[in-house]
């Protein structure tokens, strides 16, 4: 590609439909992109709820304008909605709790859940981790791919955006794979397959804090651009880093993506960057350093097995996430928190519970030196956070957040459980099934399979 990589910023200061859809059509027109064929958005789904999760996920009005714009492309046959949500939890139970089931009403549009879809296996080419992957057929066979990531900060990878977003397009074991200390050079390499035509940054109220459960700031804009790259190196600055401080932008960039450097972005923004800095410059890093967290919990953090860093992607990532989560449900609960120890990989030296249990936090963590104190183990690699919500406010002597959802919230998750496994089974088994048969038993002449 010759010249410039357009990112365009334009002001939108609340989720007004009409004004969505001026924005977004004039910003197609001037990035010179056109979507065409079976046409998949990809929304940001992590986290719904009605009161801690309202902003970690793509706001409706900014999915509806580009189903309306989009759909009266001619060439444009359908629009897939497609997406996975945090583990252990239905992708359509959140789609249902972030109010985007009337969408499946708009003109052209199917909704696919990633955990549900047939799973097909690719190879990468310039990843480092993931060799192959195992992905959605739907996704494979789009022929045009609109992002619409939320603005967040992430307390691991610090920004959350258009590459991030990609996390969403693992089915659960390979969304976990990786997702440790490898967890930036995982991001990098789903950019070789999620790599969108056309990126639409809903950032008109963008998240604090932790991207699960985000505290909101009102920046009022839209990004847009057509390299997910060019996006993410200008959102990052916007909430307060430089692109070489997001360390899975350097290695997208070392790998040969471009944009390779910040001189070939050219940005056009109806906001002024002091304008910008301004409404920015109280942004809310919390829970991205546990020692700055008000509370009586002390963590010790030692390097992963055999390694010589922490396990930031992994067991460390869930903690910060699932203490801001009980933070949301209670602000303010963790400063009156049990005094309790809680460690965190291999560590070196010795750890005193003083007289309070001593929480070991996933499979691999071990004190090398003398424990003084009764030890628990929480399991998992990485620690789920629903399975840490679940367990770890009966040591902390703190409410869970999981007692707090009205009886009917279970219906609905059971409900959307056993559907969800029923579709998957109608997709991975059946259809996989008939498929595999129909090539088998009526191959296609050599000139139609061209």
């Amino acid at each position: 590609m010759s010249g410039k990589y357009k990112v365009l910023i334009r002001s939108c200061p609340d989720y007004h439909l009409e004004q969505i859809k001026e924005i977004i059509a004039k910003g197609i027109e001037e990035l010179g992109t056109r979507p065409f064929g079976k046409v998949l958005l990809k929304y940001n789904m992590v986290f719904a709820h009605p009161r801690m999760g309202r902003y970690a996920y793509t706001h409706p009005r900014i999915l509806e304008a580009i189903i309306d714009l989009v759909s009266e492309f001619p060439q444009v046959k359908e629009i897939i909605l497609g997406e996975r949500t945090g583990v252990y939890v239905p992708s359509r139970y959140h789609f249902l709790r972030a109010g985007y089931n009337y969408l499946r009403k708009k003109p052209k549009v199917k909704v696919c859940f990633f955990d549900e879809d047939e799973l097909v296996e690719v190879e990468l080419k310039k990843a480092s981790f993931h060799k192959k992957i195992k992905l959605s057929r739907t996704l494979l066979e789009a022929d045009y791919l609109i992002y619409a990531p939320k603005l967040k900060h992430h307390v691991s990878t610090h920004l959350t955006c258009t590459l991030k977003l990609n996390i969403g397009i693992c089915d659960r074991r390979q969304r976990l794979d990786g997702h440790d200390w490898h967890l930036e050079e995982k991001i990098a390499d789903l950019y070789e397959v999620g790599h969108p035509d056309l990126v639409v940054v809903d950032a008109v109220v963008i998240g604090q804090q932790c991207e699960i459960f985000p505290k909101p700031l009102e920046l009022g804009a839209i990004v847009m651009g057509t390299s997910g790259l060019a996006v993410d190196s200008v959102c990052a600055r916007i909430i307060g880093f430089q692109p070489e401080e997001i360390k899975h932008l350097t290695i997208a960039r070392q790998r040969g993506w471009e944009p390779s450097s910040d001189e070939k972005i050219e940005l056009r923004s109806e906001l002024s960057w002091e304008e910008i800095q301004q409404k920015t410059k109280n942004f809310d890093y919390s829970f991205s350093d546990l020692s700055r967290i008000d509370t009586p919990i002390r963590f010790f953090l030692g390097n992963y097995p055999g390694g010589n860093q922490p396990c930031w992607g992994g067991c460390i990532n869930m903690l910060k996430g699932a203490l801001a989560g009980f933070d949301a449900f209670k602000p303010g609960i963790l400063k009156r928190a049990r005094p309790l120890a809680m460690v965190i990989g291999e560590y070196p030296g010795d750890v005193d519970g003083k007289g309070e249990p001593i929480l070991l936090i996933g499979n691999c963590t071990r004190i090398l030196g003398e424990a003084k104190g009764k030890t628990i183990r929480i399991r998992g690699c990485p620690v789920a956070i629903p399975f840490f919500t679940a367990q770890v406010p009966y040591y902390l002597k703190i409410p869970s957040p999981l007692l707090g959802e009205p009886p009917k919230e279970l219906y609905y998750f059971l409900s959307c459980l056993a559907g969800a496994y029923l579709n998957k089974f109608k997709n991975r088994g059946i259809k996989k099934l008939f498929r595999l048969k129909r090539v088998k038993l009526f191959p296609l002449p050599e000139k139609e399979r061209r």
